[in-house]
């Protein structure tokens, strides 16, 4: 009995939005509660409600619930407890799940910023460390992204292929491994981004001279240059990103990108 008492003061309390329909509701179920971990808000040690009241709460079945702690046991999570039910596991590794980077507007502007700070001193290193066999393939990187521009043709993959070039170039497999794990998103973001100006000959040029500049000032192995090359495009890309948004979705991402918060600072 007084275990029973133990283990209900112990139950973690926690409040759970109810689910809308998605694709994969297990999947989305899991981040809910991944991110309730993450957050804090269920510590290592405390125990899960039970799957009927978890399933209440979602607003889901038992069957969703049960395949969603199945994905929070794969990342260690959760662990069972025999006889005692689910409880939050001690987190000594950091995990980054893929399908908790979606492909939403909101979240499009959140990569942005991850890009920005990945990919400027990738191009830094590369202007460092570069071959001419790195020179090559971002040359045909961009000649074929051009060729698909021109056409009208999707190019998102051929931007996606100049920018993996750099990263190889920066002589470092760390930058590549991480570009590559967030390729899906990544390419998802570039098509989403294309989507919105596709045609407009006026964005086409810009993202051409862009590209053109940063492969120049790697060429010249300028590190300072090509870093701000490219953060430049990343800017940019995310200030015309964010002034095609319907207003009620741009107000939810209130926070001012640094190429703005430079030029403030320059006129004060």
């Amino acid at each position: 009995m007084l275990r029973d008492k133990e283990s209900a003061n112990e139950e973690a309390q926690i409040v759970l939005e109810t689910l809308v329909p998605r694709p994969n509701l297990a999947a989305h179920a899991a981040g809910i509660l991944a991110r309730s971990i993450e957050d804090g808000l269920l510590r290592p040690g405390a125990r899960l409600p039970g799957e009927i009241e978890l399933a209440r709460q979602l607003g889901v079945s038992r069957p969703v619930v049960r395949e969603a702690i199945a994905y929070l046991k794969a990342d260690g999570l959760v662990e069972s407890r025999h006889g005692r039910g689910l409880f939050v596991g001690r987190q000594e590794t950091l995990r980054l799940r893929l399908r908790e980077i979606d492909a939403s507007e909101k979240t499009i502007l959140e990569f942005l910023e991850l890009r920005r700070g990945l990919e400027v001193e990738a191009a830094q290193l590369a202007a460092l460390r570069h071959t001419a066999h790195d020179l090559d393939r971002m040359e045909a990187a961009i000649a074929a992204l051009n060729v698909a521009d021109e056409a009208g043709e999707e190019s998102s993959e051929h931007d996606l292929a100049f920018h993996l070039a750099i990263a190889d170039a920066a002589r470092n497999p760390l930058f590549r491994r991480v570009l590559q794990f967030v390729a899906k998103p990544l390419l998802a973001s570039i098509q989403e981004m294309r989507a919105k100006d596709r045609g407009a000959a006026q964005r086409i040029e810009k993202r051409r001279a862009d590209h053109d500049r940063i492969l120049e000032r790697i060429r010249a192995r300028d590190a300072d240059g090509a870093g701000e090359a490219m953060r430049r495009h990343i800017d940019e890309a995310c200030d015309h990103y964010t002034a095609l948004l319907p207003s009620e979705v741009a107000d939810l991402y209130p926070l001012p990108v640094p190429q703005k918060m430079r030029s403030k600072a320059g006129k004060s």
